[in-house]
């Protein structure tokens, strides 16, 4: 029950303002149940009060880049995914931010790096996967997209994602192959 925590973390803030650990845990939560619920300018709100009360802390870092990456403002996200992968330069979950946020800034070969090392510490997870498939479908490198998406589907056989790229690969290949035969 979202409504019900928010209410008691609001609480929380409201009765123990004068304790910084609760203060940062409290508004922690409430970052992470707005995007949870992608009220978006709420969770930038919270999770930047929790990284005022603990700057060096990774996860409060990808929260916000994962905030920033929902909206597209990928410069942004670069920035706080590098901020957690700075302190945690082995967590495949920060690489894989950081790798597609790059990747969807415009550096696509730096980007991809990033996600090679994060499927490199962790080969069965399907969102790195999925992210590399679709790096590069955006590429036209179909055989490579084609080679991480099956294998997603074959780990997870109800993944949505890597259904989507694999229909898109075959419709990009098609229309291609329409367009070098007109």
């Amino acid at each position: 029950d979202y409504d019900k925590a928010i209410e008691i973390y609001k609480y929380v803030l409201i009765r123990y303002s004068d304790n910084d650990i609760a203060v940062e845990y409290a508004n922690a939560y409430l970052g992470d149940i707005y995007l949870t619920l992608r009220q978006l300018n709420l969770a930038e709100n919270h999770i930047k009060k929790a990284i005022n009360c603990k700057p060096d802390k990774p996860d409060y870092h990808y929260l916000l880049g994962f905030i920033y990456s929902i909206q597209s403002q990928w410069g942004k996200a670069v920035g706080e995914f590098e901020a957690a992968v700075g302190k945690e330069p082995n967590n495949s979950e920060y690489l894989r931010g950081l790798g597609w946020a790059l990747h969807r800034a415009g550096d696509k070969a730096k980007g991809l790096n990033y996600l090679h090392r994060a499927i490199d510490l962790e080969p069965t997870n399907v969102d790195i996967l999925n992210d590399l498939a679709a790096a590069y479908l955006s590429g036209l490198q179909f055989d490579k997209a084609r080679e991480y998406a099956e294998k997603a589907m074959r780990i997870a056989p109800d993944s949505n994602v890597a259904r989507d790229i694999l229909d898109n690969i075959d419709r990009f290949q098609g229309d291609l192959g329409q367009l070098g035969e007109a």
